[in-house]
């Protein structure tokens, strides 16, 4: 099949290693499979026409080093997402051949703000794919502007979202679920890094709310990881977040016992990420509380890489523990006293977990096992 992927986040983010590496998943496992893949990618234009220029020119020349110098076209555009090819300027292919590709695409796969009708309404099948579910949903459904747009098909990556228990809006739609999935030759198993390496995780740092239906629900990774502040203490081993917090609480945290460092330092390229991910001794995971809230069953990207590296995630429950395996290479939680009890048993018994991290990757999020069943939910 032509499979072509429609987004809006990945160049004008070009110090966001984890967001980089993510995206890749899908054109390189799409790929893997055999499928004729294209990537477009829309970038908002800014008022310095230079800084956007060396951002499509870092795009266009990081993706050629993954074999994907033909597949990816840039389209600057005064809005996002973009609903019309003559307001875009176009860089990695001709006008004429861009509009032959929308024109012969057997399927869309638009991730939230990439494109939107009339243009939409051009390819032959559209799916739309929602990676942040319940934060996606509310926003949609408290503001019109907001709006997904009518497709195909829906994708979520929200676990939970049929079941009785979750609070995610569905707008009116059917959504199916989908697992996040790793492309495993770029991310191999390595061996154990040692006691002396940290649980990490690589994380932004808000304090946003969103209104729904009386209820404030927090976006916030601060008000996630405040509440496990003390874990370091508590456990006596080390902890480390590549996060850009504000002063206040990087000493709040520091005093606690956490270590700090800037994601644009250790995290910048995918390679970069991976790597921080190989030094890791396991991942400590906090969600959006939103996700707590709504019980959406979200399951992180970036724990997919470090089960793939063979490191196990800890991991606090959104829902995810009715779809997926726990206890061995990724242990779930709810409170202080279990994490606590979770990083214990993982450094107690570090090799076990260690393979149960790998076989959870290989087994269960595999992208040639995954994206066959995306593309089966498509129709």
């Amino acid at each position: 099949m032509r499979i072509v992927l429609a987004n809006a986040t990945v160049a004008q983010y070009p110090d966001g290693g984890g967001h980089w590496n993510w995206f890749l998943q899908y054109p390189l496992g799409l790929r893997d499979l055999g499928h004729d893949v294209y990537w477009l990618e829309v970038m908002r234009a800014s008022e310095d026409p230079a800084r956007d220029a060396a951002r499509i020119k870092a795009l266009l020349e990081r993706t050629a080093r993954y074999g994907l110098s033909d597949r990816v076209i840039a389209l600057r555009a005064p809005t996002t997402p973009l609903g019309n090819l003559a307001e875009a300027e176009i860089y990695g292919a001709t006008r004429d051949r861009l509009r032959q590709l929308v024109g012969e695409a057997d399927l869309l796969w638009n991730f939230w703000y990439g494109l939107k009708a009339p243009l939409l309404d051009e390819f032959r099948r559209t799916a739309f794919i929602d990676v942040d579910p319940g934060h996606l949903q509310v926003c949609a459904a408290g503001y019109p502007e907001l709006d997904i747009g009518e497709h195909d098909s829906y994708l979520t990556v929200g676990l939970n979202i049929n079941e009785p228990d979750c609070g995610v809006p569905t707008l009116g739609r059917q959504w199916h679920s989908f697992r996040p999935f790793v492309y495993l030759p770029a991310c191999e198993f390595t061996p154990d890094p040692g006691p002396q390496a940290p649980f990490t995780s690589v994380t932004h740092w808000t304090w946003e709310f969103l209104q729904w239906r009386g209820r404030s629900l927090s976006i916030s990774k601060r008000a996630a990881y405040r509440r496990y502040l003390e874990l370091p203490q508590f456990s006596e081993r080390p902890f480390e977040l590549a996060a850009d917090l504000p002063p206040a609480d990087a000493a709040d945290f520091r005093q606690h016992g956490w270590r700090l460092v800037r994601p644009a330092e250790v995290a910048a390229t995918p390679e970069q990420y991976r790597d921080y991910i190989r030094r890791s001794r396991a991942e400590f995971m906090c969600p959006k509380p939103i996700h707590l809230e709504l019980r959406s069953g979200w399951f992180s990207d970036r724990s997919v890489v470090y089960l793939a590296a063979g490191r196990p995630v800890l991991a606090e429950d959104t829902g995810f523990t009715t779809k997926l395996p726990h206890g061995r290479g990724l242990v779930a939680f709810a409170a202080l006293d279990e994490a606590r009890a979770a990083v214990a048993e993982i450094d107690r018994d570090y090799g076990r977990h260690q393979a149960a991290a790998r076989e959870l990757a290989c087994d269960l999020f595999d992208s040639r096992r995954c994206l066959p069943q995306m593309i089966a939910a498509c129709g």
